[in-house]
Order: structure tokens, then sequence, then C-alpha cells
């Protein structure tokens, strides 16, 4: 009866240190994957800041500079450009 108890007392220390490793592998796969989807998010964001400065002479700070001026001085004209632009979006998606 003792050499089963260790038995299976060695074979669950084995399962928890599978676990272990696995849960280890798992965790340095999600990092890894989570660093590449953050350098291809930061990418993305400089392509897409460029094409704005390309397109319209200005950086996207700068139209965020402009954007919240406007939504401080004019919040309910914002506010109404907003609820219009969703109308015309859900219009548009049928």
């Amino acid at each position: 009866m003792a050499d089963t108890w260790k038995e299976a007392e060695k074979a669950a220390q084995r399962g928890v240190a599978a676990a272990q490793d696995d849960a280890a592998r798992v965790a340095a796969n999600a990092t890894k994957q989570l660093g590449d989807l953050s350098k291809r998010g930061q990418e993305f964001a400089r392509e897409a800041d460029q094409r704005i400065a390309e397109y319209t002479g200005r950086s996207s700070d700068a139209w965020i500079k402009e954007g919240s001026r406007f939504i401080k001085t004019r919040p309910w004209t914002a506010v109404a450009m907003v609820a219009v632009a969703a109308y015309l979006v859900g219009k548009l998606r049928g």
C-alpha cells in the first residue's frame, strides 16, 4: 500500500511538473506574440501618421490639438457633428 501511495505521489509530481512546463511554454509564446503584435501596431501607427502628413500637410498631433481645441470651444457643435457622422455611416452600411 505504501509503495502504491509513493508511486501515485511521484506520478502526481510528474504531472504537476509537466503542467508547469506547459504553462511556462504558453506564457513565453504569448509574450513573444504580444511583443510582435505591439511592434506591428507601432509600425502601423507610424505609417498612418506619415500618410496623414502626406495627404494633409499636417501631422496627426496637429490634427488632435485642433480637434481638442474645437471640442473645448464648441462642445455642442462637436456632439452634433459626431451624431451626423454616425447617422451617415449607419445609412451607408445599410
